[in-house]
């Protein structure tokens, strides 16, 4: 399986590079490969981020009431907010699909995980096995009519009730008739 293609993108100030760290971390523990390159302004953007199975950009955080006290950080935000913008634009210009990440830096991880996991777990289905040792076999059972191949006919059910239909004498319990 070939490694899935990430770009993390954000404006400087977003901690990418702890992000980067504990996502590169997280996937390599759960078995994905994965390769994780990462921007933090227009400049860096890599040039065909299109060909990225999935690009994810860390938003900005608003500042901890602490640092509004301090008079560097209203100075920094402008500059941050000039480029996440130029970010999204790039973005946009090159009509390239991706997904936010907001909160603290777990929840950021969790966010990108679950993105990461949104695209790699249709893959790694594997098809359906034999019964294992302990007699569970690993995916649900899907019923097929023996008629028509078709797991959503109704023949079955049908021939089932016309038979407790025709052993009672009775309707059965089952209605067609939808109550609203």
């Amino acid at each position: 399986m070939a490694a899935l293609k990430i770009a993390l993108l954000g404006a400087s100030r977003t901690q990418l590079s702890e992000l980067a760290a504990a996502l590169d971390e997280a996937l390599k523990a759960s078995g994905w490969q994965a390769l994780l390159v990462m921007a933090a302004d227009v400049a860096t953007l890599p040039a065909d981020l299109a060909s990225f199975g999935l690009v994810l950009l860390a938003g900005l955080q608003f500042p901890a009431p602490s640092l509004f006290l301090d008079s560097r950080a209203s100075a920094l935000e402008p500059a941050q907010e000039a480029a996440d913008q130029s970010i999204r634009a790039a973005l946009a210009h090159g009509a390239v699909a991706y997904r936010v990440l907001y909160g603290t830096p777990d929840e950021r991880l969790a966010h990108a995980l679950h993105a990461v996991q949104s695209l790699l777990a249709p893959a790694q289905i594997r098809p359906r096995q034999k019964a294992g040792s302990d007699g569970i076999k690993n995916q649900p059972w899907v019923w097929m009519c023996d008629k028509c191949s078709d797991p959503q006919c109704e023949h079955k059910l049908l021939t089932a009730l016309l038979a407790q239909r025709d052993s009672t004498g009775r309707r059965p319990a089952f209605s067609s008739r939808a109550s609203y």
